[in-house]
């Protein structure tokens, strides 16, 4: 039997650095600057963007998985390429390069790029994850390591607060607030089996298993209506701001449309049928 990752087809190089490739509705972007540890320049932000705005639009994908090449995940941003030489001047340089495109609305901060995404996200940590790196993981919905994985706030090391602002955020919902500010304090960084103790990751696999694992894992999450799976992350992500009574008009809202859609009476009629239902995302 092939594996997962041998039914993808061939991964096509959108910067040279990053990897972009679909299978059976399963989107994996790999990070691909292995002998930089995958860190990051301003050119490879900008690439980033426009194939994760593109995630958001193509109607295709189902899911999200984000990884790396080599021996790291992230190394964070590579500085010798002077990616923070100046944030203002950079940001000016990197919008030059990204596509125009409509994507959906969100009320997330927008360098929170993997949670924008309104579809489950994974991310398969293949090895050290830090900076901008760690950062991403927690943007995602889930995480899955290999038993090679590390993962560093190391931002105060730096003498700098988190880049994207997840880890102040994000880390105390994951991990609970005294242990997200002992790591962000100290830029500590732990293994994989310390992830999973904390409940960082939700499971710890080989490495030469991670990304089968992780696109196995996404496609247990694509069941569900693209409608109503939406819906459920928007719900989800806006509850961490808005209070009850703000997000009981957006339940509302979302409950409603998803009850008129054409998926709700799909649902309702491959249940009756006793078949699997034939969702179209409308």
């Amino acid at each position: 039997m092939l594996a997962l990752t041998d039914k993808l087809g061939t991964a096509q190089p959108m910067s040279g650095e990053i990897l972009y490739e679909k299978h059976d509705g399963i989107a994996v972007i790999t990070l691909h600057r292995p002998e930089k540890l995958n860190a990051i320049t301003d050119e490879m932000l900008a690439d980033f963007t426009n194939i994760t705005n593109e995630t958001m639009v193509d109607d295709d994908v189902r899911a999200v998985v984000l990884t790396g090449s080599g021996r790291a995940f992230c190394a964070g941003t590579d500085v010798s390429a002077g990616i923070a030489r100046d944030h203002a001047a950079a940001a000016i340089e990197r919008n030059k390069r990204i596509k125009p495109i409509d994507v959906p609305e969100s009320t997330l901060p927008r360098l929170w790029t993997m949670a924008r995404i309104p579809k489950p996200t994974i991310a398969a940590v293949n090895g050290a994850a830090v900076g901008v790196g760690v950062e991403w993981t927690i943007q995602c919905d889930f995480r899955v390591a290999a038993q090679e994985a590390k993962f560093g706030w190391v931002f105060a090391l730096r003498a700098i607060t988190p880049d994207t602002g997840a880890g102040p955020y994000l880390l105390p919902y994951i991990v609970g607030l005294p242990k997200a500010l002992e790591l962000m304090y100290s830029g500590r960084i732990i293994d994989a089996d310390e992830a999973l103790a904390i409940g960082l990751v939700s499971r710890v696999v080989p490495k030469d298993a991670l990304l089968d694992t992780a696109i196995e894992f996404a496609q247990g999450l694509t069941n569900g209506a693209p409608l109503a799976v939406k819906g459920i992350k928007e719900l989800t992500y806006g509850s961490l701001e808005w209070p009850p009574s703000v997000f009981d008009g957006h339940k509302t809202a979302l409950l409603q449309a998803t009850s008129n859609s054409e998926d709700a009476q799909e649902g309702v009629d491959s249940f009756l049928q006793k078949r699997p239902p034939r969702w179209r995302g409308k």
